[in-house]
């Protein structure tokens, strides 16, 4: 019996040490989820690396299992591709310093990109950016004073416009009513093809 149990135990390291993955090459379907340079970024392969550490086109690191040279699993084209444009990011933090005061985009510490606020209302608040070709995504969060106190948000995203809409403890949100003080905020983060 023990020298059964010895003999599975080596054969399963056998098959875990086959079935590893090794960063850079494509598993087997159905293999672990590592992190990889998608599409030949990187050095090695004549990309170059920006801040963020390869994410130096469209393209970056990519969840195993992206189609090779193309961007990682949402099959987006690279950027000089045919149907891939630039992507350019959208990008802002929401602020209200008291209820019916006014929705606008804080400047100084923190830095809009391609947002302005059009209006708001008692069911959402509207930011425009310029038109773009397609959305890839648009996401809103609650900061630590939003979140604790039960609110949340969403963005409905046309080709050039967000609409915002707030919540809170599972239901609609009065933005023109909604206000936590005067440094809280709600963060939008944004990723659109240029046309």
């Amino acid at each position: 019996m023990r020298r059964l149990r010895v003999v599975a135990a080596v054969a399963a390291v056998a098959v875990l040490a086959t079935a590893a993955v090794v960063p850079g090459t494509a598993p087997h379907p159905g293999g672990p989820a590592v992190a990889r340079p998608v599409g030949g970024d990187g050095p090695a392969a004549g990309g170059g690396f920006d801040a963020f550490g390869a994410f130096d086109d469209f393209g970056g690191y990519g969840a195993v299992g992206g189609p090779p040279g193309r961007g990682g699993p949402s099959g987006f084209p690279r950027p000089g591709t045919s149907g891939a444009g630039r992507l350019r990011t959208l990008a802002g933090v929401l602020r209200q310093d008291r209820p019916g005061s006014g929705w606008y985009l804080v400047g100084g510490a923190h830095l809009v990109l391609d947002l302005e606020v059009v209006h708001a209302d008692h069911e959402q608040i509207v930011l425009r950016f310029p038109t773009a070709r397609r959305v890839v995504s648009v996401l809103c969060g609650p900061d630590e004073t939003y979140a604790p106190l039960g609110y949340s948000c969403g963005a409905s995203v046309s080709l050039d416009e967000v609409r915002v809409r707030l919540g809170r403890n599972g239901r609609p949100a009065d933005p023109t009513a909604t206000a936590a003080g005067r440094y809280a905020n709600f963060w939008l983060l944004g990723l659109v093809e240029q046309r």
